[in-house]
């Protein structure tokens, strides 16, 4: 049971998720950057164009579950 606890209090804690968030946000910043994009330009377009990424992540959700789908398929004919 203390092991528990202690799971569900580092994840009910706020400032362990926002340094959480902050290294996540820090790691994918910086592959965008080595790839030519800037960090401030992503950011930008984030917060402008909310509902085109959430368009573009239902797609990639939708894709990913034919993938499987199509694997599953596969393997069972096969």
């Amino acid at each position: 049971m203390k092991t528990r606890e202690c799971i569900k209090r580092v994840i009910t804690n706020k400032w362990i998720r926002m340094m959480a968030l902050a290294i996540v946000a820090a790691i994918v910043f910086s592959y965008l950057y080595s790839r030519g994009i800037s960090p401030v330009w992503t950011a930008v377009a984030i917060v402008c164009f909310r509902g085109f990424f959430r368009f573009i992540y239902k797609i990639a959700c939708f894709l990913l579950a034919v993938a499987i789908l199509f694997c599953i398929l596969s393997y069972l004919v096969f």
